[in-house]
């Protein structure tokens, strides 16, 4: 969230606060993402996404900073089926802290140095920077001040998954 041109960084700026607004922001924050999940649609090549992984018998994970709720709920509503491990802000690390990356992969039962972060966004990127993992960004408006921390970029869901289409067909 941006206020006044800076980046105030919601949850570290709620740790501070004494309560009960530290409680009101944290309810208030939750609300907004329950709404959002209410309304969820999945992105276009997100299924096509999963079915690669299924296809490869790649393991998988969703680590989010959002509420275990908010990402059961928008799965749902996009009828897609979440991986057994789905790590949310009630784990012990949320991103970019890189230990919420390494309780993924411990959980997946693979190394840390075989797995890439993909995300939407700028903690995705800084958890892959801060864990040593390669980072995708996917994300349909391209030419944010952080796309340069990504080590791969597309436009879309439907263009990372042609090329791993690809690179796969190649080998």
């Amino acid at each position: 969230m941006f206020i006044q041109g800076r980046r105030i960084h919601l949850f570290e700026t709620a740790a501070a606060l004494s309560e009960p607004d530290h409680s009101e922001v944290l309810a208030e924050i939750r609300r907004i993402e329950i709404e959002g999940a209410s309304a969820a649609a999945a992105m276009e090549g997100a299924k096509d996404l999963i079915a690669w992984l299924a296809e490869t018998r790649k393991p998988w994970a969703v680590i989010s900073r959002n509420c275990r709720d908010a990402i059961f709920l928008s799965a749902e509503r996009c009828d897609i089926t979440l991986p057994p491990i789905t790590l949310s802000r009630e784990d012990p690390y949320t991103k970019p802290n890189p230990r919420a990356l390494s309780l993924a992969a411990e959980k997946l039962g693979v190394s840390l140095a075989d797995c890439i972060m993909v995300g939407d966004f700028i903690y995705d990127l800084q958890a892959a920077q801060n864990a040593g993992i390669p980072s995708v960004l996917v994300r349909k408006k391209m030419g944010t001040e952080w796309e340069n921390l990504a080590d791969y970029a597309y436009a879309t869901i439907v263009e990372f998954v042609d090329d791993l289409r690809r690179v796969t067909d190649a080998i």
